[in-house]
């Protein structure tokens, strides 16, 4: 297990290089052929964010400020990272068949493939939190000392999410259906992570229990922490310990699968 960890680090590290390229290479696929171009990394989720905006607070008529915050801006600062993490339950768990042909390369380290696909989502999210930031100065809100703990937030979530890649994808390479079944929870995942609401409103205590063990909500309430609500995650041990547990189980299962699959992957491809 440790031999696998070591692995993966030395290999991520040695092919940083080939990392960023292959990142902006997956960046230019998603814009190739449109004219608007990288515009459309922006204007994807400002649409969403628009649109789930008007059903909320026309809609449902949900237009309360949330601890003084401007709903529009709550709302930004969750749904966000939220369209990293969709990028990542379902695409990042399903990376070997979408670059098999590097699977098949006996020299190419195959938990490079998830770290250059996250980092690809991990740009268009740093790019889509120019919307955030953007709202928040047509609202005049202020940034504060919370937003310091913004960067650590950031690259955690790029973190987990790659490790999540490095566990999932193996297995999505032998049985699609442990890739359909990832994709069919997408949607109900989003529903009641609290992307939209806030957990700490609903007061069944077993549901709470399950928000704290839920990393969505762990990060959509860090980042509106640092933006919005105004608090130290160290402050919350109810929120952070849970997720620190999550963290370090995502870990071991992702080096543990990884030590299992990754010499089998390349023939059942």
């Amino acid at each position: 297990m440790f031999r696998t960890l070591r692995d993966i680090i030395r290999d991520n590290w040695e092919w940083r290089g080939q990392t960023w390229r292959l990142a902006m290479t997956e960046l230019r696929k998603e814009v190739r052929g449109t004219v608007l171009g990288w515009v459309w990394l922006l204007l994807t989720p400002a649409i969403y964010l628009a649109v789930f905006w008007f059903a909320l607070a026309i809609g449902l008529r949900n237009r309360s400020p949330v601890d003084g915050v401007p709903f529009i801006v709550w709302l930004a600062a969750g749904i966000v990272p939220w369209f990293f993490m969709s990028r990542m339950l379902g695409g990042g768990s399903d990376v070997y068949h979408r670059y098999s042909y590097l699977v098949n390369k006996l020299r190419f380290p195959i938990s490079v493939i998830s770290s250059f696909f996250a980092l690809a989502k991990f740009i268009v999210f740093l790019m889509s939190m120019l919307l955030v930031f953007a709202l928040m100065v047509g609202f005049r809100i202020p940034l504060t000392i919370y937003a310091l703990q913004l960067p650590v937030v950031a690259i955690v979530m790029y973190l987990f999410w790659t490790l999540w890649s490095m566990a999932t994808s193996p297995l999505s390479a032998l049985s699609r259906d442990f890739h359909n079944l990832v994709k069919a929870l997408s949607t109900p995942l989003f529903w009641v992570s609290g992307i939209i609401f806030r957990v700490d409103n609903i007061e069944i205590e077993w549901v709470q229990r399950l928000y704290r063990v839920n990393p969505i909500t762990f990060f959509a309430t860090s980042m509106r922490a640092s933006l919005c609500e105004h608090f130290w995650m160290w402050d919350r041990p109810d929120l952070l310990w849970p997720f620190v547990a999550v963290f370090f189980v995502m870990l071991v299962a992702a080096v543990l699968i990884q030590t299992r699959l990754r010499t089998e992957i390349a023939d059942v491809l």
